[in-house]
């Protein structure tokens, strides 16, 4: 009960440290947008709602406190993402259990595009043509990139039998046509074995400091989320394994969000996912303009359904994940698990 009590304080603080209902529906209010996008095909697959799923290397990039592995197990994670707009979304972990010391990990995550082509205007100028002045329209045909980077280190331990406890802190790097801007943050997180059958957990991503462009900060997207999962089904004689998951999920910069999902593992080899967010796709928010204070309209991600499979083998699971954006292209992720 104690730690039922200490997760449902530390969720109403980080709601109650949340901007006011006036300032919280600002669509790209925060920077660092790709810290939003999910990391590996599983968590992808069941719909973002992966807070308590624990020994799990790609709570790297989620729930900290579900990195928590023993016997000196090791696992590493190479995951790739075709994201919208030719985008590439790439992500490698590593986790090693180290007895006494708790489980040490490091995960770095990656978006960004190159050579990409634009025209740049040069200053007006006037030059001599024929004896009179005429304007210098001339442009100059010129390639750049950018690149988001975030580098992460995150210590968790088995406090007890039931309760895992878990801290990452990370550097989060923009780069954009040669400028670049740094932040650093923490995730925080815990989970909780009610029983064999039910968990629950709760992390809070992305608390830390602003990335600044020329003096302007943008602060990083905090979200917090509670979760549960049950599983409904566990038959060890024909390997067949039914759970259910849940999160609620609040990002600083949106309203309340649900994601929802199932995974079914059969003959302990192959899995069957399916997850969705609810209050997501096709929903209006509002953003304020910063120079003239003006409320204008904006529409949340298109995302929605998601759905994937995994195939176990001896010392690696392969795994698939197809997210629908609506008008947008569909998303496809692919990730690459060891362990050892």
């Amino acid at each position: 009960m104690k730690v039922l009590k200490l997760i449902a304080v530390v969720g109403l603080a980080c709601l109650l440290a949340q901007p006011g209902v006036a300032d919280v529906r600002k669509s790209g209010l925060t920077g660092a947008a790709f810290l939003k996008i999910g990391v590996g095909a599983r968590p992808v697959a069941l719909g973002s709602a992966y807070t308590t799923v624990a020994g799990d290397v790609h709570q790297l990039f989620w729930n900290p406190a579900g990195t928590a592995l023993s016997g000196g197990e090791s696992q590493v994670l190479l995951s790739h993402n075709s994201w919208i707009a030719d985008l590439s979304h790439d992500a490698i972990g590593f986790t090693r259990d180290m007895g006494d010391m708790g489980t040490l990990g490091i995960g770095i995550v990656t978006l960004g595009l190159s050579d990409i082509t634009a025209d740049r205007d040069l200053v007006p100028q006037f030059v001599l043509d024929a004896g009179t002045f005429a304007p210098n329209d001339t442009e100059t045909s010129d390639t750049y990139s950018y690149r988001d980077l975030a580098l992460g280190v995150t210590w968790a331990r088995n406090i007890t039998d039931r309760l895992n406890l878990g801290v990452t802190g990370k550097i989060v790097s923009q780069t954009i046509d040669g400028i670049s801007a740094t932040a650093y943050a923490a995730d925080f997180g815990a989970l909780y074995r009610v029983n064999s059958t039910y968990t629950i957990g709760a992390r809070i991503n992305n608390l830390g400091s602003d990335l600044t462009f020329y003096d302007i900060g943008a602060p990083l997207p905090l979200i917090f989320s509670i979760g549960a999962a049950a599983a409904i089904l566990d038959d060890p004689d024909s390997g067949m394994k039914v759970t259910l998951f849940a999160d609620a999920t609040k990002p600083q910069d949106a309203e309340q969000l649900v994601f929802a999902a199932a995974e079914v593992e059969l003959f302990d080899m192959l899995s069957l996912r399916s997850g969705y967010k609810y209050n997501y796709q096709g929903v209006e928010d509002e953003k304020v303009d910063e120079v003239s204070g003006a409320v204008v309209p904006a529409g949340r991600s298109e995302e929605g359904l998601t759905a994937g499979l995994g195939l176990e083998l001896s010392m690696a699971t392969v795994d698939y994940a197809f997210t629908s954006f609506g008008i947008l292209d569909s998303v496809h992720q692919f990730s690459l698990q060891f362990r050892f």
